[in-house]
């Protein structure tokens, strides 16, 4: 679909003899361009006089619009990959600087007069963009537009460029079942990436808050584990006759430590007790344990001799010597008597 317009408005054949008609100069927006039997035509633009308005000898009179138009031209141009073509809208603004090269090409369909060169620069512009960055591929060409070089014929201004793909339906979908897909990889990936609350988090979302999923999984998990070492545990013990009596010791103290981690299955005996064993076998082997460090019970003074025995204070039973039998025999107390 295009805008356009056709810029001569009107052809008129002026009468030779115009003294009560003089020639009017044009109105805003347009101008005359007279057509002389020999030599140059004449332009005359809005609040300018015609030049001999009432005997000037004019062939043919052409009222040219010169006012800034809006056109519209849609371009079927090729992406980066031919087998999928871009459909470019453009729009701007044209105004027509040289009437003359209008009235002498005959153009009276302005966009249609502009769609070559235009197209040309579409073309080449769209096809260095994948038909998947549309919005990058207007960019490019409105700057191209905007940059081309002016003719003298007329002033082209305001270009924007709006691209759309063609044809692509199957690449739309493709695209949007990948970046659904990668969305969804992107919100999983905290829960790959984490332990196991986030992955309960994750799990008590989608069954509205019921952890047990995840809990049952890993029971099974953990009875299947079980199962597995009390298998291979089987084997290695069933082969008892062939294997030493070290190597059980050490398989059972593994798959005790494996089942019971940090658990004490067998009390162990206070070592203040082992102790005291040791230290009396230490004892018997160096000699009989004595009070006073002496044989005899009694304590020997710095010079060698024996202290005498302590004597009584009164209020227990003393020794004394009996006159007839001369034994010592014990002493009581008045009260005793």
């Amino acid at each position: 679909m295009s805008q356009t317009y056709d810029p001569i408005l009107a052809v008129v054949q002026p009468r030779r003899l115009r003294v009560g008609a003089p020639l009017r100069g044009p109105s805003i927006g347009s101008a005359l361009v007279l057509e002389r039997l020999t030599g140059v035509p004449v332009v005359v633009w809005p609040t300018e006089r015609v030049p001999d308005a009432r005997t000037g000898h004019y062939r043919r009179i052409h009222h040219v619009d010169v006012a800034n138009r809006g056109l519209e031209l849609t371009v079927r141009a090729p992406s980066s990959d031919p087998a999928f073509p871009f459909s470019v809208t453009l729009r701007f603004s044209c105004r027509i600087t040289d009437p003359v090269s209008i009235v002498k090409d005959n153009i009276r369909d302005v966009t249609a007069a502009l769609a070559p060169s235009l197209s040309a620069i579409v073309r080449e512009t769209a096809s260095r963009f994948d038909v998947l960055h549309p919005s990058d591929a207007e960019a490019e060409i409105a700057r191209r537009l905007t940059m081309a070089h002016p003719t003298s014929t007329v002033e082209l201004t305001g270009f924007s460029a709006s691209v759309e793909m063609v044809d692509t339906e199957e690449i739309v979908t493709d695209r949007r079942r990948n970046r659904v897909g990668e969305q969804s990889r992107t919100a999983m990936r905290p829960v790959a990436n984490g332990g196991r609350e986030e992955m309960l988090a994750h799990i008590m979302g989608m069954t509205g808050g019921n952890p047990m999923p995840l809990l049952a999984h890993e029971d099974e998990r953990n009875d299947a584990e079980t199962q597995a070492k009390l298998a291979a545990l089987s084997i290695l013990m069933g082969q008892g006759n062939d294997m030493e009596e070290f190597n059980t010791s050490e398989i059972s103290k593994q798959a005790l430590d494996e089942f019971y981690r940090g658990k004490d299955l067998f009390p162990v005996r206070p070592r203040g007790v082992r102790e005291r064993i040791g230290r009396s076998r230490a004892a018997l082997k160096g000699g009989p344990i004595v009070e006073g460090g002496h044989p005899d019970g009694k304590a020997k003074d710095s010079d060698g001799k024996a202290d005498p025995p302590p004597k009584s204070n009164g209020s227990g039973p003393s020794c004394e010597k009996d006159k007839d039998s001369g034994n010592s025999k014990p002493r009581h107390s008045d009260d005793d008597r």
